[in-house]
């Protein structure tokens, strides 16, 4: 799960859309109300823009189970670009709670970890 989850942060910062879907489970859910499609199509829309982007991850706790787990993390977005980008690393970035990404693993095979929900406090 640990590896999932560094895998996933790193396709977010490349905007590997493709590689982020296939971390997504298909009942996926977020605090902002994104299915797996609006989930992606939001991060193409708001991030497109950037010309660099590094999430910066701090404060990571991790608790797993046998097919389940949780990772409990701080983000906090650097990059430059345009369009949305200052507005993204603004709302991203004043917020003071940490991410929650709940994992599965429906497979069978042990690398095959799926994100079902990610939330933080508003």
């Amino acid at each position: 799960m640990r590896a999932a989850q560094v895998a996933l942060i790193e396709a977010v910062e490349g905007r590997d859309w493709d590689e982020v879907q296939e971390f997504l489970a298909a009942n996926y859910t977020d605090a902002y109300g994104h299915t797996r499609e609006s989930a992606i199509q939001d991060g193409k829309k708001y991030l497109s823009g950037f010309y660099t982007l590094t999430l910066k991850t701090d404060q990571t706790t991790v608790r797993a189970a046998k097919g389940q787990g949780m990772v409990t993390m701080m983000i906090r977005l650097e990059g430059n670009g345009i369009g949305y980008s200052q507005l993204v690393l603004g709302h991203v970035n004043q917020l003071t709670e940490p991410w929650t990404f709940h994992w599965s693993n429906p497979g069978r095979w042990p690398w095959d970890w799926q994100v079902n929900m990610i939330h933080t406090i508003r």
